[in-house]
């Protein structure tokens, strides 16, 4: 009885392990795809979750995987922080660990875009603006503007709308300005926007991706 509980424990050691070997070969082989295709300078961290990984891996389709890339700079606006959350990636395993991942279908994807006020602030600084947070999801702006003739200090709260890939802060009293987030990877498509302590977090979504190879 005791050889076969031993034997067990070897067992479950041995899958423990291999499960995550397999885990790491599976992140590395989508990072590389990704990093590939969307011709990213830097390759993103690739966390898939789930336990155990095996079941996945033999199935080939993995239900929750999170990719995070920072301090992007495709677009005009400073991205601090891009988080996707995929829904039923599609890796095959033999592609994992030959390491040849042609596609990588996947059903879902939303995503969290950070845009840090100090970024923000140096993007609309032709109009002296500075943002904050506010309340209620809302930002702060204080900015000088020039009304009737005359340049004054005006601040106030704003609400964030979403328009195509902008984030579009209407304050009021001149301070009214438009964040650009295009060149986004993924082709996400921007949902929603409110204030955090850490900047303007937006929320977006894709369907139906497929990351292709290049060429």
């Amino acid at each position: 009885m005791r050889r076969l509980l031993i034997s067990l424990v070897v067992i479950l050691g041995l899958l423990v392990v291999a499960d995550r070997v397999a885990r790491a070969a599976a992140d590395r082989a989508v990072a590389q795809r990704i990093q590939h295709d969307q011709g990213l300078s830097q390759r993103p961290d690739v966390s898939i979750d789930g336990f155990p990984f095996l079941t996945q891996a033999l199935a080939g389709r993995y239900d929750h995987v999170t990719l995070t890339m920072h301090d992007l700079h495709n677009g005009p606006v400073p991205v601090q922080t891009l988080r996707v959350v995929l829904r039923g990636v599609h890796v095959p395993l033999s592609a994992v660990f030959s390491g040849h991942v042609s596609s990588v279908p996947i059903d879902r994807a939303t995503a969290t875009v950070l845009v840090r006020y100090a970024d923000l602030g140096a993007n609309v600084g032709g109009n002296h603006l500075t943002v904050s947070e506010g309340t209620n999801g809302e930002v702060k702006v204080t900015g000088t503007v020039s009304a009737l003739g005359q340049t004054v200090t005006a601040s106030g709260e704003g609400r964030l709308d979403v328009r195509g890939n902008d984030v579009v802060v209407t304050v009021g009293h001149g301070l009214d300005f438009t964040v650009p987030l295009s060149g986004l990877p993924f082709r996400i498509v921007l949902v929603g926007a409110k204030a955090t302590k850490s900047g303007i977090e937006v929320s977006a979504t894709a369907n139906g991706l497929v990351v292709h190879p290049r060429g």
